[in-house]
Order: C-alpha cells, then sequence, then structure tokens
C-alpha cells in the first residue's frame, strides 16, 4: 500500500504542472513540426508568406521608424519575467524547398516583439537563405505554435548582426522594451530553443562588456573601400544557449531586453606538450569554458529612428 502511494506521488509529480504551463512535445512522434509545415504551406499557398527573392532585395534597407516602449524599471516575479520572455518569443526563419531530397523544411531561430503592431528584432545571421534551397520563404512562429506571415525586412545591420522585422498578427504582440541600464553581475534570462529544445528557460548574470567585429575577415574584406569595420559591443553571460537559440533575447529583472543572443565560442585543451602530429590529429579536446555573447540592446536601437 505504501509503495503504490508512493508511485501515486511521484506519478502526479512528473506529470502535473501550473495552468498556462506548455509541456513540450519532443521526438519524431510529436507531430508538433508536422502541424507547423501544414500552416505554413496554407500561408504559401494563399500567397501570404515573403519570397526570399523578395527578401534579399530588403537586406539592404539600414534603418526604420518605430514608436518603442519605454524600459521598465519595476522588477517582475520569477513566473511574470517568463510569461513575458515566452510571450515575446518569436521564431524567425525559413520555409524552403531542398534541393538534395525535394522536400519542404522549416528551419526556425530566435527572435523577440519590440512593439505590439508587429515589428520583431533578431541576428542578421539568421535571414540569409539555408545552403540546398531551391525555393523559399521567410516566416516566423508564436511559442504557441502560431505561424505568422513576414511582411517584410524594415533594417538590417550585419556588421553588427541586428535585424528588425515586419510580421502580421491578428493580435498585438507581448512586446519587450529594450534596455541599456546594465552592469557585470546583474542578472539575466534567457528563452530560446537551443538544438531543437523548444522552450529552454535559463538563468545567468553579466560576465563583462567587450567590444570587437562581428565579420570574419573575409566579409570584412567584402565591405566598400574605405569603410569601417563595425566593431559592435557584446554582452558575455552565463545564460545558456545553443544553435537555435541565435536572436532570442537576453532579459533583465524588470522584463527589459538588454540584448540578443548571436554566438557561441568555445575555449578548448591543446594537445600535450610534445604531441606529434599523427597523435595531434585523433586528441579530442576537452573544453575550458564556453563564452556566451550577446549583442548588446544599443546596437538595435541604432537601427530605429523614432517617428515624429
Amino acid at each position: 500500500m505504501r509503495l503504490l502511494l508512493c508511485l501515486l506521488l511521484f506519478s502526479s509529480t512528473v506529470f502535473s504542472q501550473s495552468p498556462g504551463v506548455p509541456v513540450y512535445p519532443e521526438g519524431c512522434g510529436s507531430g508538433s513540426q508536422a502541424a507547423l509545415l501544414k500552416k505554413a504551406h496554407q500561408l504559401r499557398e494563399a500567397g501570404k508568406l515573403l519570397p526570399m527573392a523578395k527578401a534579399a532585395e530588403q537586406l539592404t534597407r539600414t534603418s526604420c521608424e518605430l514608436t518603442l516602449p519605454a524600459a521598465d524599471t519595476k522588477p517582475l516575479g520569477g513566473r511574470e519575467r517568463w510569461q513575458r520572455a515566452r510571450q515575446a518569443h518569436i521564431r524567425v526563419g525559413h520555409l524552403y524547398l531542398c534541393e538534395e531530397c525535394d522536400k519542404w523544411h522549416l528551419d526556425l531561430s530566435g527572435g523577440y516583439a519590440i512593439t505590439a503592431d508587429g515589428a520583431v528584432a533578431t541576428c542578421c545571421h539568421v535571414l540569409p537563405a539555408p545552403p540546398k534551397m531551391r525555393e523559399g520563404f521567410l516566416l516566423a512562429a508564436t511559442d504557441d505554435n502560431e505561424v505568422l506571415p513576414v511582411t517584410e525586412i524594415l533594417a538590417v545591420s550585419s556588421g553588427t548582426d541586428c535585424a528588425i522585422l515586419r510580421v502580421h498578427s491578428e493580435k498585438p504582440l507581448t512586446p519587450l522594451p529594450l534596455g541599456l541600464d546594465v552592469v557585470p553581475g546583474d542578472a539575466l534570462w534567457c528563452f530560446s530553443d537551443p538544438s531543437g529544445k523548444r522552450g529552454y528557460y535559463s538563468e545567468g548574470i553579466v560576465s563583462r562588456f567587450v567590444q570587437r567585429p562581428f565579420l570574419r575577415k573575409k566579409e570584412a574584406a567584402s565591405l566598400p573601400k574605405g569603410a569601417e569595420l563595425p566593431r559592435p559591443v557584446w554582452l558575455e553571460t552565463t545564460l545558456d544557449w545553443a544553435p537555435g537559440s541565435s536572436g532570442s533575447a537576453v532579459i533583465d529583472a524588470n522584463g527589459n531586453s538588454v540584448g540578443h543572443v548571436s554566438e557561441i565560442q568555445p575555449v578548448l585543451e591543446d594537445p600535450p606538450p610534445n604531441t606529434d602530429k599523427k597523435r595531434a590529429a585523433t586528441f579530442t579536446p576537452g573544453t575550458y569554458i564556453v563564452f556566451h555573447q550577446a549583442i548588446a540592446a544599443n546596437e538595435l536601437l541604432k537601427l530605429v529612428k523614432k517617428k515624429p
């Protein structure tokens, strides 16, 4: 009898959660991706998705006019902060037909609403067409799996890995104010989908700020002659994220976005001294530390001109 009671208690703990808290399905049989693909195809067939050819033409836009909400100064409770982060989270990516397997794929990264009427911020590096794309479209989706058409690209900075899109939603979005009052030691949170693990919410702190280029040498070489290499401000954190998290908001205690996920930089162990080339080639390095780097919110603000 006691064993049965323990099993019942364990069972109710594992499978229960507060109202409004999603339980994310995982695995091939979840049907979540199939449902999203179906909704995306319905929008594509209705001609409501932005073709990648047209999106590419809009990548030259460098600024836009928006009225942004003022930064909040009142700390939120833990549950309220998670809820705001989740509601503001807008996944951004592509529906595309693959050259190799002749199938349609959905590839989504992170993003977040910055106005209630459809302005969404993300990384510039999530916008280019995926490799092996035959035909493709830009689109977005909420954490509740509502697929939102991207109607246009408003502004982009490839040098600071920032982009602002416009999406169409039947109801107002939950925007995150942009916050600049942040120092090392401040607590931070991030809601994202690392490696396809939906709705992962992590906590950390600001480690430091650093200024360095985002563009690699090859990309920097393609800049117009005499152009200054952009050196964005990076916000390094102890948060957790992975591929798939790019563009997701990094929020402070008040629910402001102080930056967005951009890079992961692992520092790997070197082969032992005096290791010959043959052994070095088979050496499996350990990881000393992983730097989680976000683009500071001030870089995104540079794309926004206030409406008169």
